[in-house]
């Protein structure tokens, strides 16, 4: 079984691209088993202003955007209400890694 997480960290949204573009057609066309994208950092800010590269990160089964950072930088209200599933992450990640899922980090 060929699991995915895809840590979404860059501020630069020309490197957050080739991680989502891949990450949706790896689920999309079954080249993986699972993907899962975590939005962390500076993408947390950075994501949203590309509304189609968002929708693909937000409509991924999984995803979830870290509410410790969100929170830092104040933005994990407006993170949700554009449809975000913002969450404490340092043990799913971790869970994730232990169950043998190979992380992609862009």
């Amino acid at each position: 079984m060929s699991r995915v997480l895809i840590w979404l960290a860059s501020g630069d949204l020309e490197t957050l691209r080739p991680g989502i573009v891949w990450g949706t057609n790896a689920s999309r066309y079954g080249w993986v088993d699972e993907i899962r994208f975590v939005v962390f950092g500076e993408a947390e800010r950075t994501l949203p202003s590309d509304p189609a590269l968002f929708g693909q990160v937000i409509q991924a089964e999984g995803s979830i955007f870290c509410k410790l950072m969100a929170d830092s930088m104040q933005i994990s209200a407006d993170l949700e209400r554009q449809g975000a599933t913002v969450d404490y992450v340092g043990s799913a990640i971790a869970d994730l890694i232990e169950q043998g899922w190979r992380v992609l980090v862009f």
